[in-house]
């Protein structure tokens, strides 16, 4: 579930991208999204056929909701959306990822290798 304030919402099926965008990207930072160097400085993941990114067939389904609240700094009385859940859904994941592991840190991005090690570990 995602809330979201943006003032008015002009076009919502624009506002409901912006959300679903920032969660998705919140999600493949904290899932997938790395970037990797070698061990003598050579960056390995430079295009995107190595530098993971979530499709949208990986992702769940998003509840999404919103209020409305005008700011009074300009006439439309609109302000900025998606940031929310760039910032809302990397932590989530993180705390989902180490409380179902028992631990109190993982570090990011929380790849099937890393996990499958930590599990093993237990």
């Amino acid at each position: 579930m995602a809330v979201d304030d943006c003032g008015r919402q002009i076009n919502p099926l624009l506002v409901q991208g912006q959300v679903h965008g920032g969660i998705a990207q919140g999600i493949g930072q904290a899932m997938v999204e790395g970037v990797e160097y070698s061990e003598d400085g050579q960056l390995l993941t430079a295009t995107l056929m190595d530098y993971a990114m979530p499709l949208a067939s990986e992702l769940p389904v998003f509840e999404l909701d919103h209020t409305i609240t005008l700011t009074p700094v300009n006439p439309l009385g609109v302000k900025g959306v998606g940031e929310a859940g760039t910032i809302g859904s990397t932590p989530a994941v993180a705390a989902a990822v180490a409380d179902a592991l028992n631990v109190a840190h993982v570090d990011m991005p929380f790849k099937a290798e890393k996990l499958w090690k930590i599990i093993h570990q237990q």
